[in-house]
């Protein structure tokens, strides 16, 4: 029994459809299998192939900052994945395009997002609790590595870069036009 990971990048379309991952997470149920960007455009698809696999774990890489330049759209990604898998096994990426800030912004973002209450009612999706942003934001990868996720690296200066003395503590703003004028 194969207990490694597999962690398949994007390629042409007709390769990277989820449901060839349904054969190898049947034929390899050790083999812990972290399907990226949610399975777009393919999201349903995707969570088809994870509900019936305990192997299958999506990923929100690629798709995070659309918690904030298209939170409905969003929404329904993330609902409908957990109405399917449950939030134990939904995992925090980047993997995106943009700069650090972006990210960065996008990373605040997901951590005040809330599936609207309108997405609530009408499709049944349940509110985003506490412990379900641990979760997603480093507790199941965590867990799926053999990281205890609740010992932090570097205690207090675990915002400094470790490496050199000197360091001061990253401030992280988004580019609104006055914080652009104030950088010029």
């Amino acid at each position: 029994m194969h207990t490694g990971f597999s962690w398949v990048p994007p390629g042409k379309s007709k390769y990277c459809h989820p449901t060839q991952l349904d054969d190898v997470a049947r034929d390899f149920p050790g083999l812990k299998i972290v399907a990226f960007h949610m399975g777009y455009p393919y999201t349903d698809a995707l969570n088809m192939v994870a509900l019936g696999h305990p192997n299958v774990y999506l990923c929100l890489s690629l798709l995070v900052p659309w918690a904030l330049t298209a939170p409905y759209k969003f929404a329904h990604i993330l609902g409908e994945a957990i109405r399917f898998v449950g939030p134990d096994r939904i995992i925090w990426g980047t993997d995106s395009a943009g700069y650090g800030a972006q990210i960065g912004a996008a990373s605040l973002g997901l951590l005040d997002f809330q599936i609207p209450e309108e997405q609530q009612w009408k499709y049944g999706y349940l509110p985003l609790s506490d412990e379900d942003k641990r979760k997603i934001f480093g507790g199941n990868l965590g867990k799926l590595l053999g990281i205890d996720t609740t010992k932090r690296r570097g205690g207090e200066n675990a915002i400094h870069d470790s490496l050199n003395d000197n360091t001061q503590k990253i401030v992280l703003t988004t580019c609104t036009e006055s914080n652009y004028k104030k950088l010029k």
